[in-house]
């Protein structure tokens, strides 16, 4: 039941609080203007290989929620859009469904889209996780790769959080060897915190998701929860979208490791510019979300009216799809290949 409040608690208040807070650092990015961009806006392709699969588009749906009823209207919601744009899935943390496996069903994927992604705490690896329950978890999705989400100050402020992190690296490296033996793809990843090239320079993973500062901010939400906790003092806390993929892009370099670039995306103007930066993919998960709950007007509901829902979200990928299209046909860049580099940094 714990788990199920706690879902609960976490969907009402990313949409019904002001949930974000600070500068991703989009507008420090000006991406290079061609008054010639010398190409035809028609041909421009966003197709892209991301861990294996083709994608349609450049963009994954992020974790957001599952191990209740209405987590699993969501994630149902979620799975069939992303294939039906032909776009990555990854679901919310699969911890509730290992705990208790009747709480499975509200992580079932029906319409399979091109890349589905499993999902566990890292931190569970100290708190019994093992290599078996990694692997019931993504054969119960039939996931093609699974994330390892790094959330230390999330754990700080949720009622009883998880804090030991202790030798996480290890751990994981240790996981993710099988996992990769058994043909998963593994990506560790933030909630909102930004990643940093120093603490995953040496993790053995295919893929780094930065979801840095300037998205969803948990210092807020646990916050929300627990008012005696000093979350307050926090809020400032984390590494800027931007400053992550700029410093982990460098590592991507080195190693050959694909990247995600999430964390305060709202349009696809920003998702160009991680592109600039190096980025392969983009991530999102509050706007769509939102997108969800919103009814037949625009406002946001308690409730989910599924067809309205997947309205919403057609408009909302449309919409973001012509704006990446257009700031790439400005950069003179036929796909999101062409775009890395062509950027300043604005003083």
């Amino acid at each position: 039941m714990e788990n199920n409040s706690r879902k609960k608690e976490h969907i009402r208040h990313a949409l019904h609080e002001n949930v974000e807070h600070g500068s991703a650092g989009f507008e420090k990015i000006l991406l290079k203007h061609k008054a010639l961009p010398e190409i035809d806006f028609d041909e421009i392709n966003l197709e892209t290989n991301f861990l294996g699969k083709q994608l349609k588009f450049p963009i994954i749906i992020e974790a957001i929620t599952g191990g209740f009823d209405e987590g699993g209207k969501i994630n149902e919601i979620l799975s069939e859009t992303a294939s039906e744009f032909g776009i990555g899935f990854m679901v919310g943390s699969q911890r509730p469904m290992l705990e208790n496996f009747a709480l499975a069903e509200t992580y079932k994927i029906l319409k399979h889209p091109p890349l589905i992604i499993g999902n566990i705490g890292a931190v569970q690896l100290n708190y019994g996780i093992t290599y078996e329950d990694c692997m019931k978890a993504i054969n119960y999705i039939k996931a093609d790769a699974l994330a390892f989400h790094l959330n230390p100050l999330q754990e700080c402020f949720q009622p009883a959080g998880n804090r030991n992190f202790k030798n996480l690296k290890k751990q994981i490296n240790e996981i993710s060897s099988k996992l990769r033996i058994a043909g998963i793809k593994v990506i560790v990843k933030e909630v909102g915190g930004g990643l940093n090239y120093d603490d995953v320079a040496n993790l053995e993973v295919d893929c780094l998701d930065v979801a840095g500062f300037g998205g969803t901010n948990w210092a807020i939400i646990e916050g929300k929860r627990a008012p005696n906790k000093p979350a307050g003092t926090f809020y400032n806390w984390g590494i800027p979208t931007i400053e992550s993929v700029k410093s982990i892009r460098a590592l991507k370099d080195k190693r050959n490791l694909e990247l995600v670039a999430s964390g305060g995306i709202r349009n696809g103007t920003d998702a160009a510019k991680c592109f600039a930066l190096g980025a392969d993919v983009s991530g999102m998960a509050l706007p769509f979300l939102r997108e969800i709950y919103k009814d037949d007007e625009g406002k946001i509901s308690d409730s989910i009216n599924k067809e309205i829902a997947k309205q919403n979200l057609r408009k909302f990928l449309n919409k973001f799809i012509e704006e990446l299209k257009i700031a790439l046909f400005l950069t003179g860049s036929k796909n999101i290949k062409e775009i890395k580099g062509k950027y300043s940094v604005k003083e």
